[in-house]
């Protein structure tokens, strides 16, 4: 019995806690660019943070589920419960559909507009983990796909669709988002190339890192310049600025062979954008 629950917490990565916080970071931006009342920013940053953890569990045993078959090529992913046959599809399936009713019920607190961003992004994230099949710029999807709580977030505060500050945000989060996944998957460079798999790091090779570095350059002006319209403080602003050379310099002298300094980088943006996060808490409380 444990081993099945172990099982199904390694499904939905729930013991790997980075790609869900990376997922519920935008949210928060978006709510936050909104310049909420303090209720409301803590009401629905505290809804966005749960929803982040369930809709990424669900994402991961979806992809886990289509990528089967890679994951048993790959040294990182070929102990994941459906590559390695611990738990069957069809239990992936029903864990799916487990998290979509929780995560059903946070609709229900969300206006209308919101809700029909969420349906809209539902295709994107079916079709996000055969990107990798057709294409070297899966990481390009998955920005699109992964920051869509940007315009979620703001529609549920605002009722408008979008803004300038909203779109330039959600911008520079795709850009931030291609950075941190080229980063990530320099882990797997080795055997994606092997086996083929496509991705930014597989196309870029020993320039993976300054490619990374470019993405990360043009995410902090582009968050620079959403703050600025959205009159957020110096807090946020500095933040960005900081934070946004820190990603930088630290991708650009990532070498592709180096799987251990990759995985730092990636976390080190996880941990950016909580940074992010609280900056412009303050900006909003001060």
């Amino acid at each position: 019995m444990n081993n099945k629950v172990n099982n199904f917490i390694n499904l939905g990565r729930f013991n790997k806690p980075l790609g869900a916080l990376l997922l519920a970071w935008p949210c928060t931006w978006g709510v936050m660019i909104a310049n909420p009342e303090i209720n409301s920013l803590i009401f629905y940053n505290t809804l966005f943070f749960f929803s982040a953890f369930i809709m990424r569990a669900a994402g991961c045993a979806w992809n886990d589920i289509l990528d089967r078959n890679i994951d048993r090529m790959v040294e990182r992913t070929k102990y994941r419960p459906i590559a390695a046959k611990t738990l069957s599809i069809t239990e992936g399936l029903l864990f799916i559909i487990i998290c979509l009713v929780f995560g059903l019920f946070t609709l229900l607190f969300l206006p209308t507009k919101a809700i029909v961003i969420c349906l809209i992004s539902i295709p994107f994230i079916i079709l996000y983990p055969l990107t990798k099949r057709i294409t070297f710029f899966p990481q390009f999807c998955l920005g699109i796909t992964f920051n869509i709580g940007i315009l979620i977030g703001y529609t549920t505060i605002s009722n408008e669709y979008f803004s300038l500050p909203s779109t330039l945000l959600y911008l520079g989060a795709i850009c931030w988002t291609i950075a941190y996944d080229t980063i990530y998957a320099i882990q797997d460079y080795k055997d994606d190339k092997k086996n083929n798999i496509k991705s930014t790091a597989t196309l870029m090779n020993k320039f993976s890192g300054k490619f990374a570095a470019i993405f990360y350059l043009f995410s902090t002006i582009l968050f620079f310049f959403a703050i600025e319209l959205a009159n957020f403080g110096n807090i946020s602003k500095t933040t960005i600025l900081i934070s946004g050379v820190w990603q930088f310099y630290y991708s650009y002298k990532i070498n592709v062979n180096d799987h251990v300094n990759a995985l730092k980088g990636f976390q080190i943006s996880t941990l950016c954008g909580g940074i992010l996060f609280v900056a412009m808490f303050l900006d909003i409380i001060i």
